[in-house]
């Protein structure tokens, strides 16, 4: 199937690694996941033997997993043992990432970790922007992930290609079956939380509007947060980000 989803063009507008040249914390867990021969990518453990559950959180566009060491004891104070996956081409993995890579990637990186024991029992899956792709990918598929949190997260794909300055009418039931984040929500059934930065010009609220409306769980919340965009969502007033996620995981995988 040819897709523009598939072209140079678009994944080359899409996607802005970052190079990792630092030293990683001393108390990192530097896991190499080989998703394809002589390729491998980066993930980032911070291990911790009081956390309650194993967040695996895919990052942002333009992100990698050493700029979420700073912020490790906020997520360890909600039980959380955070594990930060980079793409191909970010941080300190190789190759070069497409879209369906990420997609692909994602499942062998779950698998890996479950195989290594890298895993706690209770498993939630989080994905930024970019990562709700990845989030949304894993959640439907792996019964035994017990949460979904989606943090600023795309919708319909055709927004996402008309900014990368592209065209496209319409996308076809093969490109949504991949890449229509929208779609897919509908076969995640393990409570889901969606959160979204009510300022956010990058990706409109609406978008998380739709996949909160398309969300197939039962147990599912959306939270529209006061004062903040894309970028800064963590910044939200009163501490509403965390506070938001404390509640959210309380009720789910904190017990």
């Amino acid at each position: 199937m040819s897709s523009i989803f598939d072209s140079d063009q678009f994944n080359q507008n899409l996607f802005f690694p970052r190079r990792d040249p630092s030293v990683p914390p001393p108390d990192s867990d530097e896991i190499y996941v080989e998703v394809e021969k002589s390729i491998r990518v980066h993930v980032r453990r911070y291990p911790s033997e009081k956390s309650k559950f194993s967040l695996l959180y895919f990052h942002g566009n333009g992100e990698i997993a050493a700029d979420y060491d700073n912020i490790v004891p906020y997520f360890s104070a909600l039980s959380a043992e955070l594990i930060v996956a980079d793409y191909r081409g970010y941080g300190k993995s190789e190759g070069f990432p497409t879209l369906r890579k990420v997609l692909d990637d994602a499942h062998i990186i779950c698998r890996s970790l479950k195989s290594q024991k890298k895993l706690k029992d209770r498993i939630c899956v989080m994905g930024r922007s970019l990562g709700s792709a990845s989030a949304i990918e894993l959640s439907r598929k792996y019964k035994d992930i017990s949460c979904c949190v989606i943090e600023s997260g795309y919708a319909d794909p055709i927004p996402l290609v008309e900014r990368r300055g592209l065209k496209i009418d319409q996308t076809t039931p093969e490109e949504d079956a991949i890449f229509n984040n929208s779609k897919k929500i509908s076969g995640v059934i393990c409570p889901l939380l969606i959160m979204h930065g009510e300022d956010d010009f990058l990706i409109s609220s609406k978008e998380a509007q739709l996949n909160f409306e398309q969300a197939g769980s039962e147990q599912k919340e959306l939270v529209i947060l006061e004062g903040v965009g894309h970028n800064d969502i963590m910044m939200a007033p009163n501490n509403a980000y965390f506070m938001t996620l404390k509640k959210f995981f309380e009720s789910t995988v904190v017990r």
